[in-house]
């Protein structure tokens, strides 16, 4: 009885904990927030900050935190960003 529980609740569970990473469309950063990230990817790659478009921003379920998908127009680098609520930047990360 134990193990067919198990089996019956792991891959539940394994669904629930990875709904919480995952972003929701729908939810976008503050304008403010997106133009703090294109400063921050600006400033973390060394490039200007017109070369950075965003691509999209999305509210992560967590922790409330935006994502907010970032490309350098004249390298084709993309990366990441991520601001909360307030717009305070938490990291910028390159995506390969």
């Amino acid at each position: 009885m134990r193990i067919r529980f198990l089996f019956l609740t792991a891959p539940a569970m394994l669904a629930l904990l990875a709904g919480c990473a995952i972003s929701t469309p729908g939810s976008q950063a503050t304008e403010q927030g997106q133009k703090d990230c294109v400063s921050a990817a600006a400033r973390r790659f060394k490039q200007a900050p017109e070369t950075f478009v965003v691509e999209g921003s999305a509210v992560t379920t967590a922790a409330e935190m935006y994502e907010v998908r970032l490309r350098n127009t004249a390298t084709g680098t993309r990366a990441k960003c991520t601001v909360d609520q307030n717009g305070t930047i938490m990291g910028v990360i390159e995506l390969r």
